[in-house]
């Protein structure tokens, strides 16, 4: 099976509780991988000991060779998963969140969905497929489907989610879209399709197993709002 050299991306803010779920997902993937890997966690600014709790876990000391922890002062999602990818060195790059809502073993179906990746080519999990199995909270899902309509009226993209953390990119291209980015902050995933979509990347949304995890770090109500003004400036922002 193709398995190209990988560099997972991984934001972490107070994430002292879920290490465990973090750990196993990476344990899980380490041993079915059949490529070289790296894995990058970025610890954007905890106060509960995330990054010294990660390194000091059993699985993080098993995957010594393999794992970097970065840490740096609060920026928001936007700004750790750019902080990671600038040091990638893979020929890929997969970016996932903390919680393991989608486990990174996930690759693995993907590979044999494509057979190969492609140079301009960028896959986005995409919870909205009917071939997805999505076990989320009502309120969330509810939500997640208006941002998605707001995002499809204000900014353009033909997308029926944009949000999910699990994205796949050549290097190359991943660095250069980050490289700029000046949403941090929840909507970075908005500011990077509408990037990839004018640099005329084929985006392509995939099917994944997607779990909410308990202790989401999204305050639905605030969030959203804050979410929406970041819509609306990047709907005016110039992104070439």
């Amino acid at each position: 099976m193709y398995a190209p050299f990988i560099s997972l991306i991984i934001p972490s803010f107070n994430e002292a509780n879920r290490i465990g779920l973090m750990m196993d997902g990476l344990a899980e993937f380490a041993a079915a991988w059949k490529g070289p890997f790296e894995i990058i966690l970025v610890d954007d600014g905890s106060t509960d000991g995330t990054a010294i709790l990660i390194e000091k876990h059993p699985i993080a000391q098993s995957l010594k060779s393999y794992l970097t922890v970065i840490s740096q002062s609060n920026t928001g999602k936007g700004g750790a998963l750019k902080k990671g990818i600038e040091v990638a060195q893979g020929d890929y790059v997969l970016t996932l969140d903390a919680d393991m809502a989608t486990r990174p073993i996930e690759l693995l179906k993907w590979i044999k969905l494509r057979n190969q990746f492609y140079e301009k080519e960028i896959l986005i999990g995409s919870r909205e497929l009917k071939t997805s199995h999505v076990h989320d909270l009502g309120y969330r899902k509810v939500v997640g489907n208006m941002f998605n309509w707001i995002i499809r009226s204000l900014v353009g993209l033909n997308l029926q989610d944009t949000q999910c953390g699990f994205k796949l990119y050549p290097r190359p291209i991943a660095q250069q879209l980050f490289s700029s980015l000046h949403t941090m902050g929840w909507a970075h995933d908005v500011e990077i399709l509408k990037k990839a979509n004018q640099l005329g990347c084929a985006i392509v949304e995939m099917p994944i197993t997607w779990n909410a995890i308990e202790g989401s770090k999204i305050n639905v109500l605030k969030d959203s709002w804050n979410m929406f003004w970041e819509v609306v400036k990047i709907r005016g922002m110039k992104t070439h």
